[in-house]
């Protein structure tokens, strides 16, 4: 008896050990694409680096005003009918203070530009790492609905049976909890 106890014990381990797993395969940026909370974060983003960009293009018109109002004074400045001394004190009372403000306008320019950069891409980052959190749940849910031993990443595969990709349907689950 306990000869046919071991040898039943080892046929199910056997069975068990050369079971197949079940495998399925999901393109995560197609899903993380469609993702309606990702679309959303993506135009939250969008809107705030336009604001930024108008922003610039108005920073940026004032320098073009400044450039125009500095090239004037230097025609001015030119004319040969004054003396060194006098373009000097046109240089230095009227075209030196809008150099100066046409610089600091240009730095202003690129820290805004840097700052909202960093923003936005440190934004995104917490952004996505929240969204694949909340995907990563759900793919969890779908792996045990489906009875999944694995879901892979479908890029990492060189051959998928169509059978075996679960992106619509994780698709469908990431995107059931929207409000319409």
């Amino acid at each position: 008896m306990k000869k046919i106890m071991a040898l039943a014990a080892m046929t199910i381990a056997y069975s068990i050990l050369n079971a197949a797993p079940t495998i399925y395969v999901v393109d995560m940026a197609e899903v993380y694409s469609n993702y309606y909370k990702a679309k959303e974060a993506h135009a939250q983003i969008n809107a705030s680096a336009e604001t930024t960009k108008q922003e610039l293009q108005k920073m940026d018109k004032k320098r073009q005003e400044l450039i125009a109002e500095i090239e004037k004074i230097n025609e001015k400045a030119n004319n040969p009918a004054l003396t060194d001394d006098a373009k000097k004190k046109i240089f230095d009372s009227e075209a030196k203070p809008k150099i100066v403000e046409v610089q600091k306008i240009e730095t202003d320019m690129r820290n805004i530009s840097q700052q909202a950069q960093q923003s936005l891409n440190q934004n995104l980052q917490q952004v996505q790492k929240i969204h694949m959190d909340e995907i990563r749940e759900i793919v969890k849910k779908l792996a045990e609905e489906k009875k999944a031993d694995f879901i892979i990443e479908k890029r990492s595969c060189y051959f998928v049976q169509p059978t075996s990709e679960l992106t619509q349907d994780l698709i469908k689950m990431v995107n059931a909890t929207e409000k319409k």
